[in-house]
């Protein structure tokens, strides 16, 4: 289980509907719901897809071009996004989706390589990050266990030290049924970082995932799902996405530190527990029998393993009944 809050980054994705001012108002918006980081994505169209339609899922029948040239976020903005994002005590980085976003990307010193989902086959680009020697976020959607480990070995090839695995389910919104987060427990156990990107509309995968020792949360943010834009239906308005980090906080503060240290909110009801009690008078240099104890609320005495130390035990001291038992009372 993680020992921390996780890193908790708002993905501004295609949610600026292709306004700057847009997209800043949503990196200001991230800092208030208490994300930590906010994350961009940075492709032309041309170097992105081919120039045909989509056969299926939720944009169906439009033109790759259209489509991610309808996302795009301009490069000349990045450097504006990423200054906006420092000042107010954000960490912005970006996914690059091509060995020339990385370089450009690169100009700004970003902190952090984001792969897609859909890039964890591409391993030239998860290389090309990889040699920044930069942290390196790498999601799981469609991938088989072979596929992470063939991402994670080429990552590691070219110099990634800072490697964190977010599992993820590349469906547009997702669905609990479908979300399989024992998953991050395999990959925890099979030596990797592990996180969450998460694509539906609720805080509790988020906050499950936390529970099961996620280092870092991407979600999609957006100032208004009714506003449209091709993000929309799995990205969270600003009061749902401040709602998730409180529960991924709760969550991470629920799990704790060290098991089995009693915190102190409990100290007062320790007085609930048992403990030996004497029901029965003794004179000093009388043998206690189990006729003269009980074993009773509150624990103000002897603890209740101890019984049979206590029996055949002689008393240096006059007891009344209703007295709690101590080593002190014993020869």
């Amino acid at each position: 289980m993680s020992l921390h809050r996780p890193f908790i980054v708002a993905e501004i994705g295609a949610s600026h509907k292709g306004s700057l001012n847009e997209a800043l108002r949503l990196v200001d918006v991230a800092k208030r719901v208490g994300a930590d980081g906010v994350k961009f994505q940075t492709y032309t169209a041309k170097e992105i897809s081919a120039d045909v339609m989509l056969k299926s899922g939720p944009w169906a029948g439009r033109s790759y071009h259209a489509l991610y040239a309808e996302g795009e976020t301009p490069w000349e903005w990045h450097e504006i996004l990423f200054a906006r994002a420092r000042a107010l005590g954000l960490i912005p980085f970006s996914s690059p989706f091509s060995e020339a976003a990385v370089k450009r990307l690169e100009t700004l010193n970003c902190p952090i390589y984001k792969i897609a989902s859909p890039e964890i086959v591409h391993l030239k680009l998860i290389a090309a990050a990889a040699r920044t020697h930069k942290s390196l976020i790498i999601s799981t959607g469609m991938a088989s266990k072979k596929e992470i480990i063939r991402a994670h070995d080429t990552a590691v090839t070219n110099g990634a030290k800072d490697i964190v695995f977010l599992h993820c389910l590349s469906a547009y919104p997702a669905e609990a049924k479908d979300f399989n987060l024992c998953t991050m427990q395999e990959l925890k156990d099979s030596g990797l970082r592990i996180g969450l990107s998460d694509h539906s509309l609720s805080p509790i995968p988020a906050m499950l995932a936390t529970a099961m020792g996620a280092e870092m949360i991407e979600k999609h943010l957006t100032l208004s799902r009714a506003d449209g834009g091709i993000d929309a239906a799995f990205s969270l308005e600003p009061t749902e996405f401040a709602a998730m980090v409180k529960a991924c906080h709760m969550a991470a503060d629920m799990v704790g530190a060290v098991p089995f240290l009693r915190p102190a909110s409990e100290a007062t009801s320790r007085q609930y527990r048992r403990s030996i009690w004497l029901v029965k008078p003794v004179h000093a240099g009388e043998i206690l029998t189990e006729e003269h104890l009980a074993i009773l609320r509150p624990d103000y005495g002897v603890e209740p393993h101890c019984w049979d130390k206590l029996i055949g035990k002689e008393v240096n001291t006059d007891l009344v009944a209703n007295t709690p038992m101590s080593w002190t009372y014993l020869k």
